[in-house]
């Protein structure tokens, strides 16, 4: 097996090369009568390859190939691709549904006219052979097979076959090409004559003149699985030659390794040289491949006659070349070095040299005492005290002492802001000699003086009186020195216990927690992921590059290291568990992907608590050890995924079936088969459905492309522009107008801050586009993202949705009657709101987290004008939060918060906030439907108002039309009047002129 793939390995990458022609001709992918194919896959060790052009009116002709393909022409190596030139997609998947070969899908327009263009294909039908590098063979192939069904001349080739070089033939030419020395990730390795023809290193293994490669006469390098010489380890153990290495090819990335011939034995005395490093297994492979290329061109250039004097050269020096290479043991010199010198002046500056000659102490005992026990004590009977000495004549000798000092910097203890307890008078009282020169008595008269001054200051001394009840002159300046609200929490606070802060500094260091799930069926462990915090400008720089990002999973067990690392391609901007199965998580990173991890028990943490219960010294065990890195399994298509970071998934019900390709749903599973579908949503305004079910039947197939069921674009109603999209939410138990429930509708919210109702399987006409946004709520447009939105746990037609002013409660069943407005909308806060979530035990309370580092408590059952409770957390904004949703909640309510630092705070919630208080389930149903009757009544105002406003309007415009036509009545009569008074004017005026002429 080993020498069958090393003689096939160096022919590989030849054979994709030449596939590249014949793949850019048809494109990446062919269709055959059960799915797609790839098209080097369908192509490939084929003789010839028949570009059948025809349609549906080619039956007689494609009856006589389909015969011949069958009974002669496969077998010799003809594969027929078929290109239609029907009308219709329908009418060419008609006429291939009877030819047993490919079919060049009918949606490639492009490369389907590129190829009619290229072989002139004119009036069907038409059949051109082509060889492996799209060179034509026969353009009159429809004659050959008419002439020759058989296929006794095939390939019918019209031009003359060149001789070509075989494989031995080509490494033959190339003789002996070693790497350099000094080169990377290269090593020596030792191997048996008798194993070089399993490794596929000679052709023969005894000496053969007629077999270039026989004997000791090796071949200048070979690809080797990897796998097959673990496996050779694993079954001989010291026996076989590569147990020495075995720690390079465990470490190798590669599934092959490549071994080189080296009669020079460059590296470690070795003729045969290994790769450990992918890098020089690329780079050792790029320079071999090139040497074949140029060994190729030049025997086609021999062909051809243009280097023929070249060639009979290039012949002489490979015969010289071809020498016999004997395994004799080397003969070693004497060892020459430039820099020896430089070498040795160096090591003995740094070595330090006794200045005073070594001390020699003999210690000597008594033969009796050998083996005799001691007996250790801390009595003070051995001790001996150093008392000091009056005397000032006694001298002390000091002894040298070796000892090394390091110089720092001082040290010096400052402060600030120091606390004065000083006395503050809180009233005063002056006596008039306070104020009055000293000599001046206070007789009589100057009571007049007196009086005249009191009477000119008593309005100022008022007014300071006054302003004293408004302001305490006598109080201490800094005594309210940050109590004013900057963006902190309000003085009533409750009392929230954090039992856990995970934080580290390699993974965690300098980042936000973007998002935080709940170890399903487990009460002390967390998963969280982790974003930089990067300006925009920063996000510019470093866009489309992909790095390293960590999904840590964090356990009760140790707070200082995380249990295990989930390494993912780009940033995890959201996750979730598979809820049919714990053991996989879907993540949806920042490139608009989405990955798959598949996790243990022991990832979990189920196998290290069933292992701490048996043996109590395993935590501390797994405390040691390294944090384990786990690898995603599966990463979906970029070309087919979001383009910008997936924002939010939503699995849909186990019993939903999608048909039609997406296009319409109906409940065909069981209540408790495997959830099959989930929804995601991304900035760039797109909603996809993704089949999980079929990506777990092909979770460990390495060519597993994932592409999603259907893909939907959101855009706006009355611009048509796409919108950018931040939360998703399924619709659930909504029926249309005839009672048939509604199985394909969905919330969505946009980064303006509004919410959509839309269908993702609407259908459109045939002069428009579907439209699948089908209501927009723009109540709550902030021209920010919309940061939450959340189905209530107790009344699940009611949404709410966060903004970073203020939070709004929606309910369905408004949406349903067009009334596009809120049930309630709370007072704007100075602190932006970052996350909101439901209390999962009491219907009434939301928690809110702050830009500040605290979270707000509303409690609907106290009031909701405001905040009944704050509290603080971090120091630095709220970025994500989560409850513990399963387990006992009423023992142990957990909250787990994440801040833009990087660190996550677990909160055991206090039993006020978890147990109900009296009727409140039926007291907020009672609130909300108030609001509800509210939202109604105005908009039935609303809409009277509109029509009475509509009629007004009628009528004004009625009788601004009769004003009219009683304005155009007067004034045709005036005019008649004028015409019958200038009448009569007339008549007199003539009867005037006759009276004068008579007279």
């Amino acid at each position: 097996a080993i020498q069958a793939q090393a003689d096939q390995a160096p022919r590989g990458g030849a054979i994709l090369a030449a596939m590249v022609d014949l793949v850019a001709l048809f494109g990446p992918a062919l269709k055959s009568r059960d799915g797609e194919v790839e098209t080097a896959v369908a192509l490939q060790d084929k003789v010839a390859v028949g570009v059948y052009y025809a349609s549906a009116a080619c039956a007689e002709f494609s009856a006589v190939l389909v015969q011949a393909y069958a009974e002669a022409l496969s077998a010799k190596g003809l594969e027929v691709i078929f290109v239609s030139c029907d009308e219709g997609e329908r009418q060419a998947e008609e006429t291939f549904a009877d030819m047993p070969w490919f079919m060049m899908p009918f949606a490639n327009e492009t490369e389907k006219e590129a190829l009619v263009a290229k072989l002139e294909l004119a009036e069907p039908p038409r059949l051109v052979l082509l060889d492996q590098q799209a060179n034509v063979l026969s353009a009159d192939g429809v004659a050959k097979v008419t002439e020759d069904p058989g296929g006794e001349g095939f390939p019918w080739s019209t031009a003359e076959a060149l001789p070509t070089l075989s494989e031995d033939e080509i490494l033959a030419r190339m003789g002996e090409f070693p790497p350099e020395g000094g080169e990377s990730g290269l090593k020596g390795v030792f191997v048996q004559k008798k194993n070089y023809l399993a490794l596929g290193l000679v052709t023969e293994a005894e000496d053969n003149p007629d077999v270039p490669f026989s004997g000791l006469r090796l071949k200048p390098y070979v690809l080797v699985n990897k796998e097959q010489l673990l496996a050779e380890v694993k079954k001989m153990g010291f026996a076989s030659d590569w147990h020495p290495y075995q720690k390079e090819l465990s470490a190798f990335p590669g599934p092959e390794v490549m071994i080189m011939f080296d009669p020079g034995k460059t590296y470690d005395g070795e003729k045969l040289i290994m790769t450990t490093t992918q890098e020089a297994f690329d780079r050792e492979l790029q320079r071999y491949e090139a040497k074949r290329d140029e060994i190729i061109a030049g025997f086609e250039a021999e062909l051809k006659g243009e280097t023929a004097e070249d060639g009979a050269a290039e012949d002489e020096d490979a015969a010289d070349e071809n020498v016999v290479v004997r395994d004799a043991p080397r003969d070693c010199k004497e060892w020459i070095s430039d820099t020896a010198e430089a070498t040795h002046a160096e090591v003995s500056n740094f070595t330090v040299q006794n200045l005073r000659p070594l001390m020699q102490v003999m210690i000597t005992r008594p033969r009796a005492q050998f083996g005799k026990p001691c007996k250790f004590s801390d009595s003070g009977e051995n001790l001996h005290n150093c008392r000091p000495h009056k005397d000032p004549n006694y001298a002390l000798y000091r002894k040298e002492l070796d000892m090394g000092v390091q110089a720092v910097k001082e040290v010096s203890t400052t402060s600030c802001q120091t606390t004065w307890y000083r006395p503050v008078n809180k009233s005063t009282q002056y006596s008039p000699n306070d104020f009055l020169p000293k000599d001046v008595g206070m007789g009589y008269d100057k009571v007049d003086e007196l009086t005249e001054f009191l009477t000119a200051v008593s309005v100022s001394v008022e007014e300071a009186l006054q302003t004293n009840e408004t302001v305490d002159i006598f109080q201490e300046e800094f005594a309210h020195l940050g109590e004013e609200e900057i963006g902190d929490v309000s003085k009533a606070s409750s009392n929230l216990q954090e039992i856990r802060t995970f934080t580290d500094v390699v993974f965690t260091k300098g980042k936000r927690v973007e998002w935080l799930e709940w170890v399903p069926h487990s009460t002390d462990m967390l998963v969280s992921s982790y974003c930089e915090n990067s300006t925009f400008c920063e996000k510019l720089e470093t866009m489309g590059r992909a790095g390293n990002s960590s999904i840590l999973i964090w356990s009760f067990q140790d707070s200082l290291a995380p249990h295990a690392n989930l390494v993912a391609p780009w940033e995890v901007t959201v996750f979730k568990f598979y809820p049919s199965d714990n053991k996989y998580l879907i993540g949806g990173l920042a490139s608009g992907q989405l990955a798959v991890w598949k996790l243990s028990d022991a990832d979990l943490g189920y196998a290290m608590r069933e292992k701490a219960a048996k043996q109590g010294s395993s935590a501390e065990e797994e405390k040691n050890s390294a944090v384990p890195s786990i690898t995603h399994k599966v990463l979906s298509f970029i070309d087919e995924s979001h383009k910008k970071p997936v924002t939010a998934i939503e699995f849909l019900p186990a019993t939903l079936e999608l048909e039609r390709k997406g296009k319409s749903a109906s409940e065909k599973n069981a209540k408790d088969a495997p959830i099959k579908y989930m929804l995601t949503t991304a900035g760039d305004g797109q909603v996809m459905i993704w089949d999980f079910q079929a990506v777990l039947e092909s979770i460990n197939d390495a060519d597993v492309q994932w592409k999603p069921v259907l893909r939907v674009q959101l855009q706006r109603q009355d611009s048509g522009t796409e919108m950018g999209c931040c939360q998703i939410l399924y619709c659930t138990d909504r029926l249309d107008e005839k009672g048939n429930k509604l199985l394909t509708n969905f919330f969505a919210s946009t980064e303006e801050g509004e919410l959509i109702y839309g269908d993702w399987a609407a259908q459109g006409g045939e002069d428009r586009k579907p439209e699948y946004c089908k209501q927009m709520i723009t109540v709550s447009k902030t021209f920010r993202p919309m940061l939450s939105v959340e189905r209530s746990p107790f009344f699940p037609d009611v949404l709410l949705c966060v903004t970073d002013w203020a939070f709004y409660l929606f309910k369905e069943s408004l949406f349903q009657d067009g009334i596009k407005d809120h049930l309630f909308q709370s007072s704007y806060t100075s602190t932006p709101f970052t996350r909101g979530v439901w209390s999962p035990t009491r219907p009434s309370v939301i928690f809110l987290g702050l830009a500040s580092g605290g979270i707000d408590i509303w409690d609907f059952s106290d009031q909701s004008h405001k905040a009944s409770l704050s509290a603080p957390v971090a120091s630095l904004a709220i970025s994500s939060m989560n409850f513990l949703r399963h387990g006992d909640l009423s023992i142990d309510q957990k909250l787990a918060i994440g801040d833009a630092g990087g660190n996550t705070h677990v909160h055991i919630i206090p039993k006020n906030l978890v147990r109900q208080a009296g009727k409140e389930f039926s007291n907020m149903k009672k609130f909300l439907d108030r609001e509800e009757k509210r939202v109604r009544y105005f908009q039935e105002r609303k809409s009277e108002l509109a029509n009475l406003k509509e009629q007004i309007e009628k009528q004004a415009q009625m009788a601004q039309d009769t004003d009219e036509a009683e304005k155009g009545k007067v004034a045709v009569d005036c005019d008649k009047a004028d015409a019958q008074a200038e009448e009569d004017y007339q008549k007199l005026q003539a009867e005037c002129l006759e009276q004068l002429k008579g007279m």
